[in-house]
């Protein structure tokens, strides 16, 4: 009986040890679940703030007036168009300038900070003013500011090597002129007793012969 025993609890073993190994080689035939990685959405690049701002930008037409002095703007094609400014302010509305000077007193004018934008020399199209290069030269701005902006500073560094009589100025040269000629002329109608809307009344500095017919605009090579 005991050898019987025995001989019974040996098979058991074994049985219950094939049935572990049959598990093991189960388990050893099952492939791995591989994860795959999760895909990320692809997100469009939101416009930046430059572009946003650059797409807003407009032209002047024919019938176009400055903010400031209301004397004329002239158009891109227009060999005067060189000059002609544009803000765009923070009510999202543009305002056209017939030249850098009114564009940087429309701000004391009127209080206000814009987005200011001056014409490129060479191609006309617009470029942010804080971004821009000016060039003082003794060309005759429609205000006889004689500014012009260069959207590279390669470009404004050339124009000046060729042309004797300009330098590269800071904006903030420009805007310190342009709030001496306020203020001058903010006191002078104080004295006459008119009012600030009419400081711009005579047009101060402005060559009207320029708004009339064509002009010569010296001997400055581009």
């Amino acid at each position: 009986m005991k050898k019987l025993g025995l001989s019974v609890m040996m098979v058991a073993a074994l049985g219950l040890a094939a049935c572990g190994a049959d598990d093991k080689n189960e388990k050893a035939d099952e492939p791995e679940k591989v994860e795959e990685p999760a895909t990320a959405e692809v997100e469009k690049p939101e416009a930046t703030e430059t572009e946003d701002i650059m797409a807003k930008l407009e032209e002047p037409t024919e019938d176009t007036v400055c903010e400031v002095c209301n004397m004329k703007v002239y158009v891109k094609d227009h060999e005067m168009g060189m000059f002609s400014a544009q803000a765009i302010k923070e009510d999202g509305t543009n305002a056209f300038y017939d030249d850098i000077g009114c564009l940087l007193n429309a701000e004391l004018k009127f209080e206000e900070q814009n987005t200011k934008f001056v014409r490129d020399f060479n191609t006309k199209e617009w470029v942010q003013v804080d971004d821009a290069t000016l060039v003082k030269t003794e060309l005759k701005s429609p205000m006889n500011w004689g500014y012009i902006s260069f959207a590279d500073k390669a470009d404004a560094d050339k124009y000046v090597a060729d042309n004797e009589g300009t330098e590269v100025v800071e904006l903030a040269t420009v805007q310190a002129e342009a709030k001496e000629r306020f203020e001058k002329k903010k006191a002078k109608m104080a004295e006459e007793g008119e009012g600030e809307h009419d400081m711009h009344g005579e047009h101060e500095g402005h060559d009207h012969d320029m708004h009339g017919k064509e002009e010569d605009h010296g001997e400055h090579k581009h």
